[in-house]
């Protein structure tokens, strides 16, 4: 209950104060394990995907995040479990993590690029959302994010009333990808397909803004 009254919480302030609008919900998929693949510039990313998004939710954040004002308690009501510094250097033991979680048929979210962009500007996809994908066989949904760069930056402290949309792209299913090639070919033609994704939102988002 908690969980979606902090859901509720979340979505109102950022309707009123950013102006928040989601757009193609048709194109969640209902089943699970799922992951969504999500472009990062912000720290308001999660809160925001976290608000929005019709199911529960599970994903990793820093454990320095648990000890912000306001983010501590929030974000474990939205899904997030910390992940101490020495995990959080190790991306073995992250993306081993997140195989128990979908193993176990949760709704997984993550941040292809690693890290939060500086510039807005999508980052290169690591390899860890391909090998997560085509290891478990489960599809992954890419979803961007814009404005919450605009609205707090890595280099801000206090979000700005600026306009957020969020859009669901369509999901991406490992099975299309041949069988017969080496398994590292794959993962690269997968991240491929993903960035496509991402870059057909960005225009898309792009093609749509209001002046």
């Amino acid at each position: 209950m908690l969980y979606f009254l902090v859901k509720w919480f979340c979505r109102l302030v950022f309707t009123v104060y950013n102006r928040l609008q989601v757009e193609q919900r048709d194109r969640i998929p209902p089943g699970k394990p799922l992951l969504l693949a999500c472009n990062h510039c912000s720290y308001l990313d999660p809160l925001v995907v976290g608000a929005v998004f019709p199911y529960r939710l599970s994903y990793v954040a820093w454990d320095d995040l648990f000890r912000r004002p306001v983010l501590k308690w929030l974000i474990p009501h939205l899904g997030a479990i910390p992940v101490s510094q020495e995990d959080h250097q190790s991306a073995a033991a992250i993306l081993k993590f997140l195989l128990g979680l979908l193993a176990e048929g949760e709704r997984v979210l993550i941040f292809p690029e690693g890290k939060r962009s500086l510039d807005g500007q999508l980052q290169p996809l690591e390899g860890g959302v391909a090998l997560l994908a085509l290891k478990m066989g489960v599809p992954v949904l890419p979803l961007f994010v814009k404005g919450t760069f605009e609205a707090m930056a890595p280099t801000m402290k206090i979000p700005r009333p600026r306009k957020i949309r969020l859009r669901y792209g369509e999901p991406l299913d490992p099975a299309i990808l041949p069988s017969d090639i080496p398994e590292r070919e794959r993962r690269a033609q997968f991240l491929r397909l993903l960035e496509q994704r991402f870059r057909a939102l960005e225009a898309e988002m792009q093609s749509t803004a209001k002046p």
